[in-house]
Order: C-alpha cells, then sequence, then structure tokens
C-alpha cells in the first residue's frame, strides 16, 4: 500500500509501503551460493538504507520548516521505522542461510545499519516531540554515524 501524505503532495515525494514484502528470507529452501544473487541482494539492501536514511531527513527537514503537523510526521516516521525494522528482520534471518562466514558479515553489517537507522529515526521521533536541543544533538550525530556508515556501503564519496 502506497502512503500518501493527507494534506496532499509533499515537496518530495515520499513513498512508504505498510508492512514488510511478501517474499521473505524464510522462504529460501536452499543457502543461496551464486554470488550474483548475494550481490543482488546487499546493493539492494544497501541502496534501499541509504533511501530510508534520505527519507528520515527529508522529514527532519519537513518537521524543521513546520511543513505538516507533527502528527503527520510522526505518522510517515513511524511508517519508515515499521519497513527498515522489517527489511532488517529479514536481513537476520538470510544471513543464516550463507555457506560462507565473510558472506554472512556482509550481511550483518547491513543489519548493523538497520539499526542505526532504526537509532536516528527514533532520535528524531524524540526530538520532534520534546524540541530539546539535546534531542537534536543526538539525532544529528546518529545523522552523520549513519551516513558514513551507508556513504561506505556503497562506495559513495563523502564530500
Amino acid at each position: 500500500m502506497i502512503r500518501r501524505c493527507r494534506t496532499g503532495g509533499m515537496a518530495l515525494c515520499l513513498l512508504l509501503v505498510a508492512g514488510t514484502p511478501s517474499l521473505n528470507a524464510q522462504s529460501f529452501r536452499q543457502p543461496p551460493t551464486d554470488t550474483l544473487s548475494l550481490k543482488m541482494v546487499g546493493v539492494l539492501a544497501a541502496s534501499y538504507l541509504y533511501q530510508s536514511y534520505l527519507n528520515i531527513g527529508y522529514l527532519a527537514d519537513l518537521n524543521a520548516v513546520d511543513a505538516y503537523p507533527y502528527t503527520e510526521l510522526d505518522e510517515n516516521l513511524s511508517s519508515v521505522m515499521q519497513i527498515i525494522g522489517g527489511v532488517r528482520d529479514e536481513l537476520r534471518v538470510y544471513s543464516t542461510t550463507l555457506p560462507l562466514k565473510t558472506d554472512s558479515i556482509y550481511v550483518d553489517i547491513l543489519v548493523q545499519a538497520s539499526d542505526l537507522l532504526l537509532q536516528e529515526a527514533a532520535a528524531l521521533q524524540k526530538y520532534m516531540q520534546t524540541g530539546n536541543e539535546q534531542d537534536a544533538a543526538v539525532y544529528l550525530h546518529l545523522n552523520g554515524q549513519a551516513r558514513k556508515l551507508l556513504e561506505n556501503l556503497l562506495g559513495l564519496k563523502d564530500e
């Protein structure tokens, strides 16, 4: 299901899919043995996590300029968090199906990136509730950590 803000289109389109994907890592009968499949899962997961990082940032920006009511931003942020959590859980299961320890280490890093994004989103949620500068500092710190980790995973240059 695609969710849109009740007040109309946002300046930046945020597409949020509710729930977890219908296919899950538990449906794999055989451990994936070809590197192409593993690479595809890794690239897609890392790209999705980077997009989630951007979505969290967009919501922070919209909050900063009072573009939408808190309840609407909070609902969208909660949806982002729910999806990240679902992806993280599926990556955890997928990691257990990999025959090589070196392959599961990369997937475990994706799980750690998911956890970091969830911490970042929770910190933003707290800041949006309180408006406290210390809460903002925690969010900004986690935001910086998430950016560095994801840029490293995707091979993006820090500019």
